[in-house]
């Protein structure tokens, strides 16, 4: 075996980089390697400035690709310790730091480095924070942070001491988070064109770096077309440089990360062959690279850098990511449980990703191709299930999968290389079996396999085609598929023993004053909390109004009107979730293609999962209208108190009764016949004490708890007896349900009374 302890990843790799806390620390550059891309970014970056004053920039780049560590080594060189300077510079290299120093000269103190790191919250907030933190920041904080004070304070910052030093620099890491929050939210993103257009008039003295994982307009591609378009403009400010490492230096970095003794004076014939076939060469020294990755099978190693690139990957983690992950068929897992001479081989790859990614994938544009193999995979392993064939299976479809980006095709001698722990005959003949049988397909123009597509049946396109003839989201059949939770008055149970909730629903807000006034509980509800949706562009002034109306309209019932600001992308989901319902229900070529039914559950899994998750950031953004009180904003989770709120106040005289056998809508069975035997002891044992029951069976935790605990049974003067409840001695509060119970009686003397008929203020007293 192989101690995890004598492979292990580098200490560099093992955690992500804060450029708030990391910034012009000397132990955040320790292990960092500047790939060439890189070192063009900041290059290309110094020209800008130098030859036409540009002071505003995004690096666009995915997960993994060391935009943050970049920071730090652009922060290290800029900064006012000479010696951090100077290591920075080895790190980068002389022409890199050449370049950079003439456009933004140090001078003697450096330059001023603000970091901000992103979240969901007011751009000028979250600069503010970062602005009163810094060890520059000298005056008196403002309450608010404006957009105008943060402009003037940048200004004044970056202008200050400009021939001792250089100016500022405003990192913002996570600068997609603002985006995101914009598109849900409507935050306003106009203060990053401001900063940008400050930027351009410094006079080279401020210097504004966004950091981002895709492209504005991966962030605005929900929004009209008018946001589009103003979005637009500010990323016009900006001069976008994409940080992305390409396939060799992913490789190199992937050797560094990984520390062992394997240090063999020349590549393996594995590593020299794997390198021959790749079909874009990066590097002359690529097969000692690939080597270096050790115990990384070569062709896993020329695998992940392209994985970690695809939408359900770098969503995920990146490749260091990876080897630090102790997940199921993960890296660490391999370590600990794996044999000397064993590699971490693509099938295993497969595994890891199909234990712990499959959902993702199935939801991405990747998502048929999976399906299919997935399929054959299930379909081999439930048959014979032999270990060569299956591996080549597993192998052959993570290689189609990634062919695009990976450079590497399931071409016969490339299977050859990747199971070399395989005889290659054995594999030819495995081959040809699994052609044979129709799991997997030879195409000539490609020289490559591929697995046998047993569907051919386009799930987008579908879906497209029902979108387009639905008028507008059915919001009456989203309620029933959006899986909504009753909000239960969770205090008031606590409280009186009666379990009472709230149905939660969504209706289109033109449709709301008409939902309220119709309302009438169903299922043993006693309210309703109404998400409004906008539907038909009213503005908020519109839609306030509205609510305003209808919160009136309220009569026996409690209903709880919802306006979110947050509430945009709901239609969109709902509409494409609706559009797979009927897909799945009404499409008949689904009935004999198993894998395009997988496809269809697995995208239905992800839309449902996203449209629960923007219904609940709707819920916590809204105002909520109820009848007699001002609008109020609660957070999911508060929509509990407000429940109990309104149940204690509909059933102020509900009496307490603590039982969890009879409490419930719809009693068990042995919960029935306890109650029935009570009632038998009840009519034949009045005058004994507890009834005559002996121990502690069912009955006897009834008597406990609604004859005893209620003193209803009670021994007096004369013995044991059933007493009338009395405001001075009614700890249960029965009282007034009792007086209400022998009004109703007296009322209606003359004729048989049922006991479901005995109602108190509409509500039956016998619930």
């Amino acid at each position: 075996m192989v101690p995890a302890r004598r492979v292990h990843v580098a200490r560099r790799f093992q955690r992500a980089i804060r450029i708030d806390t990391d910034l012009g620390d000397p132990r955040a550059l320790e292990g960092f390697v500047c790939p060439r891309s890189s070192a063009e970014v900041l290059t290309t970056m110094a020209r800008h400035v130098a030859e036409s004053g540009q002071g505003a920039f995004t690096w666009t780049g995915p997960y993994g690709s060391g935009k943050s560590s970049l920071v730090i080594a652009l922060g290290a060189l800029l900064h006012g310790d000479k010696r951090l300077r100077s290591r920075a510079a080895a790190i980068l290299g002389k022409k890199t730091a050449d370049t950079i120093e003439a456009a933004l000269p140090s001078r003697t103190r450096g330059w001023r480095m603000l970091p901000v790191v992103g979240r969901r919250e007011r751009p000028a907030h979250v600069i503010g924070e970062a602005i009163q933190a810094s060890d520059f920041f000298t005056g008196k904080p403002p309450r608010s942070w404006s957009e105008q004070r943060i402009l003037k304070t940048l200004e004044e910052i970056a202008a200050c001491n400009p021939r001792a030093g250089g100016g500022l620099v405003v990192f913002i890491d996570e600068m997609g988070k603002f985006l995101e929050s914009a598109a849900h939210e409507g935050t306003d993103l106009y203060l990053f064109q401001q900063m940008a257009e400050l930027a351009f008039r410094s006079n080279k003295r401020l210097i504004v770096v966004g950091i981002l994982h895709q492209v504005f307009e991966e962030y605005a591609h929900r929004l009209s077309r008018e946001t589009r378009d103003e979005w637009a403009k500010i990323q016009g400010r900006f001069v976008d440089l994409a940080v992305s490492t390409s396939g060799g230096e992913q490789i190199d970095l992937l050797g560094r990360a990984i520390e062992s003794p394997h240090h063999p004076r020349a590549p393996s014939p594995l590593a020299a062959q794997v390198a021959v076939h790749m079909q874009r060469q990066v590097s002359p020294d690529f097969a000692r690279m690939l080597e270096n990755c050790w115990p990384l099978h070569p062709v896993t190693a020329c695998l992940l850098g392209p994985l970690s690139r695809r939408r359900f990957g770098q969503n995920q983690r990146s490749i260091f990511g990876f080897l630090n992950s102790a997940e199921p068929q993960g890296f660490q897992d391999f370590l600990r449980h794996t044999g000397r001479d064993e590699l971490y081989a693509p099938d295993r790859l497969w595994d890891y990703l199909r234990t712990n990614l499959e959902p993702s994938i199935l939801a991405s544009p990747d998502g048929h191709r999976w399906a299919l193999a997935v399929e054959a995979v299930d379909r081999y392993e439930a048959g014979e299930g032999k270990a060569l064939p299956f591996r080549l299976l597993k192998t052959v479809a993570l290689l189609d999968l990634l062919k695009d980006r990976s450079g590497l095709t399931a071409s016969r001698e490339m299977l050859k290389l990747t199971l070399h722990d395989s005889d290659a005959r054995a594999v030819v003949t495995a081959l040809r079996e699994l052609q044979r049988r129709s799991f997997l397909i030879f195409r000539k123009f490609a020289d490559a396999f591929a697995i046998f597509k047993g569907s051919d049946f386009d799930l987008d396109a579908a879906v497209t085609q029902v979108v387009g003839a639905m008028d507008e989201a059915d919001l009456a059949t989203l309620n029933a598929v959006a899986g909504f939770q009753p909000i239960v008055a969770k205090r008031h149970y606590h409280k009186t023993g009666a379990l009472r909730w709230f149905d939660v629903a969504v209706v289109p807000l033109a449709d709301v004053e008409e939902a309220v006034a119709s309302y009438v509980p169903q299922n043993g509800a006693v309210g309703v909390f109404l998400l409004t949706i906008p539907t038909q562009g009213e503005a908020e002034g519109q839609a306030k109004e509205m609510c305003f109306r209808a919160k009136r309209k309220t009569k026996n019932s409690d209903v709880v009107v919802g306006l979110s600001q947050s509430a945009g992308d709901v239609i969109a989901f709902a509409r494409e979730l609706l559009a797979l319902r009927r897909v799945q229900e009404e499409t008949p070529e689904l009935q004999g293609d198993r894998v395009a039914r997988i496809e269809v559950q697995a995208r239905i899994s992800d839309v449902q999962g996203h449209l629960e998750s923007e219904l609940g950031r709707a819920f916590d953004d809204a105002q909520w209208y109820r009848k007699n009180h001002r609008p109020k904003p609660y957070m999911h989770a508060e929509l509990n108190a407000l429940a109990s709120d309104l149940a204690d106040a509909r059933f102020a005289e509900a009496p307490r009764l603590h039982n969890e056998l009879l409490g419930r809508m719809k009693p068990s069975s042995s919960a029935v016949a306890a109650r029935n035997a009570l009632l038998r002891h009840m009519v034949l044992n009045t005058g004994e004490a507890r009834l005559g029951i002996v121990g502690y069976p069912a009955e006897g935790g009834l008597l406990a708890s609604l004859l005893e605990a209620t003193r209803l049974y009670r021994q007096t003067s004369e013995g044991w007896r059933f007493v009338t409840p009395t405001d001075d001695d009614d700890p249960c509060r029965l009282a007034p349900v009792w007086a209400a119970a022998r009004d109703f009686l007296q009322s209606n003397a003359r004729r048989a009374v049922p006991l479901t008929e005995i109602r108190v203020g509409g509500t039956d007293v016998t619930a």
